[in-house]
This record gives C-alpha cells, sequence and structure tokens, in this order.
C-alpha cells in the first residue's frame, strides 16, 4: 500500500512540475481559457460578495463536513 500512495505522490508531483511551464505559456491555445477562468472568477467573486452566498458557501461546507464524520464511523 506505501508504494502505490508513494507513486501516486511521484507522478502528482512530476505533473505539476511538467504543468508550470505550460500553464504559463502566452500562446493562442491560453487564449480562450483565459476569457472563461476571468468570466468564471468574476461570476463567483459576485456570488460570494452577496450575503446569501456566503450563507449557501457554509451551508455547503457543512453538509460535506456532515458527509465526512457519519461516512467515517465504519473504521472504528
Amino acid at each position: 500500500m506505501k508504494f502505490r500512495s508513494r507513486t501516486l505522490v511521484l507522478a502528482l508531483l512530476f505533473v505539476l512540475l511538467l504543468a508550470g511551464p505550460a500553464a504559463a505559456a502566452d500562446g493562442p491555445a491560453a487564449a480562450p481559457f483565459a476569457s472563461y477562468w476571468d468570466a468564471f472568477l468574476d461570476y463567483w467573486k459576485a456570488v460570494f460578495a452577496k450575503q446569501n452566498g456566503i450563507v449557501m458557501a457554509v451551508l455547503g461546507l457543512g453538509a460535506v463536513a456532515l458527509f465526512i464524520i457519519t461516512r467515517g464511523k465504519w473504521q472504528k
């Protein structure tokens, strides 16, 4: 089991190391994604700027936390 997790961590680090230069490229392939991510971030900034967006985020986080807590009981 340790070998599998060590291999996974090594593979993730390798992918992150190789993805750095590709993500920094300003070529034509990066242009559509830049506008998409800018619009995506602007939308979610506007949602969380409102009080109801913050309340929904906290309720969602609480639901995820309760799911994790209740599903971890089988390990005991």
